[in-house]
């Protein structure tokens, strides 16, 4: 699937909610982003950037007010029917901030079978993957026949996630899919996401305000101001730019922190270095010499 991974484009991209009324607000304004195809991209922003309303675009649960989204082989603008755009629901999977709510069957298999037939899928294909699907996002198969209602939050989440990637979509979009968990729990949660990610050679977007996660886990960061892209590239180059950060109301990572005040104190720690790991060896060697 990797060969066959979708990019996303964005060409001059505007979205304005409920236009013409009194309560009238520019999300977007002319945003021009390439998420490159296979890349695992964190999308990150402080309240009301415009972040999540730029992947809402992405499977057309929003079309643009003015521009142009693509998405793979698919394009679309504001005159586009909503039954042309339809398909890439199959395509995207999104995992929104607290997914447990959606959920409604009686049993956890119904959950998860719930999208793959809303989009057409063999019913009784995605049963016999329902194991495989459990083990993945670490509930226990007793659970299959069960109300889900019965579980607790955060495995009432992962029934969520089940069914979303139940229905094997080529782009992942999650927007603060860990809200909520405890830090055990959100790092558990995300690692899933990128083993998914890397076994299938999906396309994954992931939208957070959470600087941590977004340079532990990105291969490119875009931040959003203002609904547009201010910043895009790779973690080290985006996180060296601290001030524009801070200016953006964004925490700067800890490990940048830490580097610029060691920096301060005499020693050398290269820009590179974000990760603990790397850190504390850099350390430990600029001690030994």
């Amino acid at each position: 699937m990797g060969e066959d991974a979708v990019q996303i484009t964005f060409n001059n991209v505007s979205y304005t909610y409920m236009p013409g009324s009194p309560f009238e607000k520019k999300a977007l304004e002319d945003v021009n982003l390439t998420i490159r195809s296979g890349n695992f991209t964190t999308i990150v922003g402080s309240t009301g950037s415009g972040k999540s309303t730029l992947m809402q675009h992405v499977n057309g649960l929003l079309l643009p007010t003015e521009g142009e989204v693509t998405v793979g082989n698919t394009s679309f603008h504001r005159k586009t029917k909503r039954k042309f755009v339809k398909p890439l629901r199959r395509k995207v999977g999104m995992v929104f901030q607290y997914p447990e709510h959606q959920l409604f069957g009686s049993t956890v298999e119904e959950d998860i079978l719930f999208g793959p037939i809303q989009h057409g899928m063999d019913a009784d294909e995605v049963s016999k993957r329902i194991p495989e699907l459990l083990d993945l996002v670490g509930l226990p198969q007793d659970v299959r026949d069960g109300s889900p209602f019965q579980l607790s939050g955060g495995q009432m989440r992962r029934v969520a996630i089940a069914g979303v990637l139940a229905t094997r979509p080529e782009v992942l979009i999650l927007d603060e899919p860990a809200a909520g968990l405890d830090p055990a729990g959100h790092r558990a949660l995300l690692d899933l996401f990128q083993s998914w990610h890397k076994e299938n050679g999906l396309t994954t977007v992931l939208v957070t305000h959470d600087m941590e996660d977004a340079f532990r886990y990105a291969d490119e960061v875009v931040v959003m101001g203002d609904g547009r892209p201010v910043l895009q590239g790779e973690p080290e180059q985006v996180f060296q730019d601290s001030d524009r950060l801070q200016s953006l109301g964004l925490a700067v990572p800890a490990a940048v922190r830490i580097r610029e005040k060691l920096n301060r104190c005499g020693l050398s720690i290269d820009e590179s270095f974000l990760s603990a790991k790397q850190m504390a060896t850099a350390i430990r060697n600029e001690g030994g010499k």
